[in-house]
């Protein structure tokens, strides 16, 4: 039943073996045929197909066609077929002496051997005559020669028997150790014998097998086989295992295999992701054939092996996956590399041989970034601008740039292709003060005021028409007297304020309209900078609420430098035009940017213009790790456990500990994983380490930093573990290759990023 197995093994090793002096190429003469485990100590097993008829094949046995689409199959003891046989037999003999006679005469006669044996009923002898004959015509034949020859007292003897096959011999010879030299006989059959039963609704479908059945369609490649209602490509094969139970075995071709694997292991919808993904499972399935040799197949369908849910789970992106990357495996030095893949990796990947066995591990199996190198990998998400970026120093301008840009996209004129400091501190021109008075005269609906010049930006100036504008002609000379201008200008230099401005200027102080300088003076004749009275503008409009709410939204990682929003299950694309103001917060403050990478989870705030595009964009940075893992549910974690569940998951694996009183981190590999652990008890000090210690404490990873609580007598009294990740950290990282994938990476790149130094061969 092993024979399969061990063929193809041998055929991989003839491989290896046959290109060692060409290191740089690894060649199959043809695809490889995989026998995967389903099930290893099953009672029974339905099997079945669409097509109109399974076939049975065994060794050495031709193929049967069962006239059934379905059939059932099961395990029992070895029942060999019991049959009816014919001897000859003179019987009444009274003495031994007289037997003997009898049979050497007749042994003369005939040319058979004869065989005296005792009548204990009657006290008497009998004389068996010749070979048994198996059917009543050769028994009739026989009496009538004996008869001839002078025998008529011989009779027909019938006798019912057991029968073993051939097969059933031979096995109970070989489990007996006895040599092939000897015939075996039915003496030697093993009582222990068990036999695979089929069963189906037509006499064809009803046999028993010592070998292995594989069962299959006629078009193996085209229709599928279930079993328990689940769909398989290639054969069913099912044979009695030394517990006595079935083992169910899926024996197909690999780029079947890979079909039924690859949705299961990497289902993101990528088909770069996917190709990676075939390339890796494809080449950790050649480089372990015949791992489960002994046990009749070569992979099982779990995580120990790779997840395999056979034809029922095939989708489309998948099998193009597989289709595209044909025969193709990672190689070093000519042959098929241990290609170990884990789920989310946290960031970074481990050293092979810092978490298995160094006969496990190799030196393609090295740690490296889950990302591309530096700003690289953040090229494809990167939403840019083409507006020059400001010229500032003075750390009162960055806000300022950031509000006269709202300003700006709320059609506000500023008449500035690039901020700076001198720009803010310079006085504005005529143009720029007569169209913000009209802006602000047309929102406080009220009529431009004619009178807008260039001295228009002097304090005492500007308040009388922003006074007239909010709140009407002669307002304030009228509402406010002399005491009360007196008290709202307790300026250093009011003796400059000609009286017939001051009490416009004393009002719109006291309103909050006007601010002084930092000396508390308000140098009435001298003018305003621009930053002074954008100022006030931005006091009106935020007072007056001239000015809408920004949007605001969480982004999704970018795509052709588009703001893409996540809001629920649902995602809003927009477009970003050319000359957006884009800013970036850095702390407290946000600063204007040439570019900057949406890599998915930033909050937003963002206007658009009356085409719907972004006119103003603010980026406050994600919290959120950024490697290219990064969309992993698992990228982060954190398990609290008490001293007693540590001491009792590190049992299991590190024994004589006795009372547990501390445990450390001993020694961290490249990727800053745990590799070495200290257990420290009231027997001494032990250590653990490699994938044992993420095995041990039954956490999703090695990748953690521990922390630890104290009781007031200074011992641990809790641990806490908060890591990144999923899995064992070696090679390629799952969610990695989908993230690279979705920057627009290649499969072979991806390969060759995560396994160092390997090489790319179509090996059939």
């Amino acid at each position: 039943m092993l024979r399969f197995s061990l063929i193809i093994a041998a055929f991989i090793v003839f491989a290896f073996n046959s290109f060692a002096n060409e290191p740089a190429h690894f060649y199959l003469a043809e695809e490889p045929t995989i026998r995967i485990g389903l099930a290893t100590d099953a009672r029974s097993v339905a099997i079945s197909t669409a097509d109109s008829q399974l076939t049975a094949i065994s060794p050495q046995e031709p193929v049967k066609y069962l006239a059934v689409s379905k059939i059932t199959a099961l395990a029992r003891a070895y029942r060999p077929p019991e049959v009816e046989v014919f001897n000859f037999e003179i019987a009444g003999i009274q003495t031994r002496e007289e037997a003997e006679q009898i049979a050497k005469d007749a042994k003369e006669a005939v040319g058979e051997n004869t065989l005296i044996l005792p009548d204990t009923t009657a006290n008497t002898w009998r004389v068996r005559i010749g070979d048994s004959r198996p059917t009543p015509e050769e028994a009739a034949d026989f009496k009538a020669t004996l008869s001839e020859k002078g025998f008529d007292a011989a009779q027909i003897v019938t006798e019912k028997k057991l029968q073993p096959s051939a097969d059933a011999l031979a096995l109970s010879q070989k489990k007996s150790a006895i040599p092939n030299l000897v015939q075996p006989t039915a003496s030697i059959l093993d009582p222990n014998l068990r036999e695979v039963v089929v069963s189906g609704a037509d006499f064809t479908a009803n046999f028993t097998s010592l070998k292995p059945v594989a069962f299959g369609s006629t078009n193996e490649r085209a229709v599928p086989v279930s079993v328990n209602g689940k769909k398989y490509r290639g054969r069913i094969e099912v044979f009695v295992n030394n517990r006595g139970s079935l083992t169910v075995v899926n024996v197909v071709k690999m780029e079947d295999y890979l079909r039924g694997v690859v949705p299961n292991e990497l289902g993101f919808p990528s088909l770069e992701a996917q190709k990676a993904q075939a390339v890796a499972a494809r080449t950790y399935a050649v480089r372990n054939i015949g791992q489960f040799a002994t046990q009749g197949f070569d992979m099982l369908p779990t995580t120990r092996s790779q997840v395999y849910k056979g034809f029922s789970s095939e989708a489309a992106m998948g099998t193009r996956a597989v289709d595209e990357t044909r025969g193709v495996v990672a190689t070093y030095a000519g042959k098929p590399i241990i290609a170990y893949y884990t789920s989310t990796c946290g960031g970074r990947t481990e050293n092979g041989e810092n978490i298995f066995e160094e006969k496990e591990s190799g030196p393609y199996l090295r740690g490296v970034e889950c990302s591309l190198e530096g700003q690289q990998h953040f090229e494809p998400f990167l939403v840019k601008s083409s507006r020059e970026l400001p010229k500032i120093e003075k750390e009162a301008f960055v806000e300022m740039t950031r509000q006269a840009a709202f300003l700006a996209v709320n059609n506000f004129q500023i008449a500035t292709p690039r901020f700076s400091d001198d720009w803010f501190e310079s006085s504005p021109s005529e143009t720029e003060l007569r169209t913000w008075m009209s802006q602000i005269s047309a929102r406080l609906g009220q009529t431009f005021p004619a009178q807008v010049n260039s001295e228009t930006a002097k304090p005492a100036n500007f308040a009388q028409i922003l006074g007239t504008l909010l709140y009407g002609a002669d307002y304030a000379d009228t509402m406010l007297s002399a005491s009360d201008v007196n008290y709202n200008l307790p300026v250093a230099d009011i003796e400059k304020i000609p009286i017939n401005q001051r009490a416009n200027v004393a009002i719109l102080l006291r309103d909050g309209w006007l601010s002084l300088m930092p000396d508390a003076s308000l140098r009435p004749d001298k003018s305003m900078s621009r930053a002074r009275i954008l100022s006030i503008i931005l006091r009106l409009a935020d007072k007056k609420k001239w000015l809408p709410a920004l949007q605001t939204g969480t982004a999704k990682q970018s795509e052709f430098g588009k703001l893409i929003l996540q809001s629920g299950k649902t995602t809003r694309t927009l477009n970003l035009r050319p000359d957006v103001f884009l800013f970036r917060q850095f702390g407290d403050a946000a600063f204007q940017v040439k570019e900057t990478a949406l890599v998915g989870g930033e909050p937003v705030l963002f206007h658009t213009d009356a085409a719907g595009n972004v006119d103003y964009l603010e980026v406050r940075p994600t919290t959120n790790v950024t490697t290219a893992e990064k969309m992993s549910p698992l990228a982060f974690w954190n398990v609290s456990l008490s001293p007693g569940a540590v001491q009792s998951r590190l049992s299991r694996f590190v024994r004589g500990i006795g009372n547990l009183i501390d445990v450390n981190v001993k020694r961290r590999g490249f990727s800053r994983r745990a590799i070495e652990l200290e257990i420290i008890g009231s027997n001494g000090v032990k250590t653990l380490k490699g994938g044992k210690i993420r095995s041990a404490l039954r956490l999703k990873e090695q990748l953690f930093v521990l922390n630890k609580r104290y009781g007031v007598n200074g011992s641990v009294i809790g641990y806490t573990f908060t890591g990144r990740g999923w899995g064992h950290g070696v090679g390629m990282c799952q969610y990695g290759a989908y993230g690279m994938a979705k920057m627009g990476v290649k499969y072979d790149r991806i390969i060759k990023h995560y396994y160092s130094g390997v090489d790319l061969t179509k090996a059939y």
